[in-house]
């Protein structure tokens, strides 16, 4: 009775999935026409996941995402002065971020980057200059200290928390030396916000 039921089931199963395929001859075939590969996406974001480690008694910083080769070192050598070191791909860069009053400016190789602000929410903007070509930095960054909230603008949209910094930017608009550049300026408000015991 069970191999009766089971090959009624099996008939009309057949027959509901049956599907005839329209005939061809092999000259029909030369002439199928086969659709172009979908051009590359441009503008798409690139992932990145920097790992964040704060010595705030020594007021040192360090945020890497290997993957990437991105890093961004922040040392306070004076209450309003950070010595920066930043890497993209096997290129460094040295500068220094200064604070005067609610301003923070980051003078560096090619770089001339200014973040102002206060309360959670400050803007960085600036411009510099990487294999022959000018770039344009506008980010904002907010949330409800230096250790929790988001980073965003043109070409970028990082999630900061304790530990990481984390999200995607956009290679052709916000380069990665521009990604470690930002990161400087938030390791510097985590230290600002963590002062040595």
């Amino acid at each position: 009775m069970i191999k009766i039921f089971f090959s009624l089931i099996l008939i009309t199963a057949g027959q509901a999935y049956a599907f005839d395929l329209p005939q061809m001859d092999a000259a029909a075939v030369r002439t199928v026409e086969f659709a172009a590969p979908a051009p590359e996406a441009k503008g798409l974001g690139q992932n990145v996941w920097l790992s964040v480690t704060n010595n705030a008694s020594f007021r040192e910083a360090r945020a890497s995402d290997w993957n990437n080769r991105i890093e961004a070192e922040v040392r306070g050598n004076f209450p309003d002065r950070f010595d920066v070191n930043l890497r993209a791909d096997y290129a460094n860069t040295w500068g220094t971020i200064s604070k005067s009053g609610s301003s923070y400016n980051f003078f560096g190789s090619g770089m001339n980057l200014y973040m102002s602000g206060s309360n959670g929410h400050y803007f960085v903007n600036g411009s510099f200059f990487e294999n022959g070509k000018n770039y344009t930095v506008s980010v904002n960054i907010s949330g409800a200290d230096a250790f929790s909230g988001n980073a965003y603008g043109s070409g970028l949209n990082l999630f900061i928390s304790r530990g990481s910094i984390n999200g995607w930017f956009e290679a052709e608009r916000l380069p990665k030396k521009a990604v470690a550049a930002v990161t400087a300026f938030i390791l510097a408000l985590q230290l600002q916000d963590a002062p040595a015991k």
